[in-house]
């Protein structure tokens, strides 16, 4: 296997999962800083002709270009959430490039808990997501809090987290629908401090969303998801499934280990032939991207 990384932050974390799939990694980036093969990816390209797997680890607003920009010689694209600007970019991707497979990054689809979390739906009133934290506001006056730029923050950066969880465990998503959803900008650059995601650019923009809710009813329950970048008071990432008997049965959230992005990546590979398994990867990406572009 042969693969395209491009961006050096969290494609760290793919060079780190692909190489010990034992695949044949090329790196870009533009900053000569981060030590990649390549800093452009024509380069890369003309160097290397095709690859299996391609990984978009760039800002939000580079994605549609260079996933068009590789496409063509490109089994697999994946691109990091929160995908492209809309689903109407999205369904230019996928109707353009018939024979390339393209998929939103979901790896929270495959974590190796997830049929324990499953067996407590059933046994649930309410369930709620959490991925809220005390201090995480990324790079503060960055691309990251720039609206034009991310196409929004917390909606954008941590939501589509939660809305594939809330796919991955609730077996009729489909038959579910949206009961509420807010978003709402808490903060401003001029009172934020240095966070654990990043220093404080002081002469940048910060217009996005730093907290989102999103209700919905399934199977007769209420699912409750909730992002926020920072509330100041402390780190909440959880689901949380209310029983019937009265308790609360409690998964903790940690980043995502490794083992997912792999297994996501093998499971990919495997199936790069399977038109059922690639339409029912595009039915979740079209839903991701509908339910935070308005947000």
């Amino acid at each position: 296997m042969k693969s395209l990384i491009i961006g050096m932050g969290i494609g760290q974390l793919y060079k780190s999962v692909l190489t010990e799939l034992g695949s044949t990694v090329v790196t870009v980036d533009a900053d000569v800083n981060k030590g990649a093969d390549f800093t452009d990816v024509v380069s890369a390209i003309t160097s290397y002709g095709t690859f299996d797997t391609v990984h978009i680890c760039t800002p939000n607003y580079t994605h549609f270009e260079l996933a068009t920009k590789v496409a063509a010689c490109a089994g697999i694209v994946f691109v990091e959430k929160p995908g492209v600007k809309n689903s109407e970019n999205w369904a230019t991707l996928t109707h353009t490039f018939k024979s390339t497979r393209f998929m939103m990054v979901k790896n929270n689809m495959w974590r190796d808990n997830l049929d324990e979390m499953r067996s407590y739906v059933d046994k649930s009133t309410a369930i709620k997501l959490k991925w809220i934290n005390k201090n995480r506001i990324p790079g503060p006056g960055t691309w990251f809090t720039t609206k034009k730029l991310a196409f929004g923050g917390v909606s954008r950066d941590l939501m589509p987290h939660l809305l594939s969880l809330y796919m991955a465990i609730n077996t009729e998503w489909t038959k579910g629908y949206m009961t509420g959803n807010e978003s709402k900008q808490l903060h401003s650059l001029s009172e934020i401090g240095d966070t654990e995601y990043g220093t404080v650019k002081r002469d940048g923009i910060y217009d996005v969303d730093d907290m989102c809710k999103i209700k919905f009813m399934s199977q007769h329950k209420t699912w409750k998801l909730e992002a926020n970048w920072a509330d100041g008071k402390e780190d909440n990432r959880a689901i949380e499934f209310e029983l019937t008997d009265g308790t609360v049965k409690r998964f903790e959230l940690g980043l995502c280990p490794e083992s997912a992005y792999k297994a996501m990546i093998e499971d990919c590979v495997a199936n790069i032939n399977n038109n059922n398994f690639w339409q029912d990867q595009l039915l979740k990406d079209f839903w991701i991207h509908e339910r935070i572009e308005n947000l």
